[in-house]
């Protein structure tokens, strides 16, 4: 098994997962308040996260975690797709939540990083997680994705996984550019940090993360006795954002809450951060006895 490694000394840790994986893990907030763990989406790394974990309001009332997905930024990037198959990014979560000395929490999943919620449910059940919080153009399931992915992203997919050095560094930036309604807003630093996470995967892996295979049977039995809420940008060119809000009510159920927002793309936690950590907080405050 190839393993490639960033070599960094980086801030958080590392967790060994089930097959020895190594998983970068970091952590801020109160851990006497409800814990929330957000996982990022397709060839992102925790730094999209920077913004929220810095926000005094969440770090006073939140105990925050963060990890990079196998194959993505500081987490070893494992060559082979056995190495990406659903029980072990389950089994990548659990173990990051026994490293925090966390049975339960929340899941705050962007993108595709909302597919963890179904890998877990899947091999551990619903008790692991207190909460669901579905942003920007989730994910529900690998295949369910496809009903609702816009047509601007199914276009575009292909040249992702190209691997020409000279197509590389242009798919990193329409990449990132896709991701917000406004590309112009992004700041040059946080566009830089958020293409290098897509540089720093191989295509060869990117193509694994993306074309998983990814079991539901036991998720979708379950899954609507999780409280949660999606919220959503209209103008995401990821996601069809009133598609996206019918599948998630589908399997989700009746007790779904749904925040949805004119003019914000695909990542509504940068673009409109205000709204979006305001109904995050409120939804895990209000459910925070489930994470005991």
């Amino acid at each position: 098994m190839a393993v490639f490694s960033v070599s960094t000394h980086p801030e958080g840790r590392y967790v060994v997962s089930s097959d020895g994986v190594k998983i970068w893990a970091d952590a801020t907030g109160d851990p006497s308040k409800p814990p929330v763990v957000f996982i990022h989406g397709l060839s992102c790394t925790a730094l999209v996260f920077d913004d929220l974990f810095s926000n005094p309001e969440l770090t006073e009332n939140l105990y925050m975690i963060r990890y990079e997905l196998r194959g993505h930024g500081r987490s070893d990037h494992v060559d082979g797709i056995e190495a990406y198959d659903s029980k072990k990014y389950a089994d990548d979560h659990m173990e990051v939540l026994k490293s925090f000395g966390l049975n339960k929490a929340f899941i705050f999943g962007w993108s595709l990083g909302a597919t963890i919620v179904v890998d877990v449910v899947e091999a551990y059940g619903t008790e692991p997680i207190a909460g669901v919080i579905l942003c920007g153009g989730p994910v529900i399931t690998k295949d369910l994705h496809d009903t609702y992915i816009h047509p601007w992203m199914a276009a575009n997919v292909e040249p992702l996984f190209k691997t020409d050095g000279r197509q590389l560094p242009k798919s990193a930036i329409e990449f990132v550019d896709s991701c917000v309604k406004d590309p112009s807003t992004i700041p040059f630093q946080k566009k830089a940090a958020w293409a290098g996470g897509f540089l720093m995967q191989s295509p060869t892996i990117r193509m694994h993360t993306w074309q998983r295979y990814q079991p539901v049977k036991r998720w979708e039995k379950e899954i609507q006795n999780v409280p949660a809420i999606l919220i959503q940008g209209l103008d995401d060119t990821h996601a069809e954002g009133r598609g996206c809000i019918e599948c998630a009510k589908k399997y989700y159920g009746d007790t779904l809450e749904v925040v949805a927002l004119e003019n914000v793309g695909h990542a509504p936690f940068f673009e409109s951060a205000d709204v979006c950590n305001r109904e995050m907080l409120q939804f895990v405050l209000k459910h925070a006895d489930k994470a005991r």
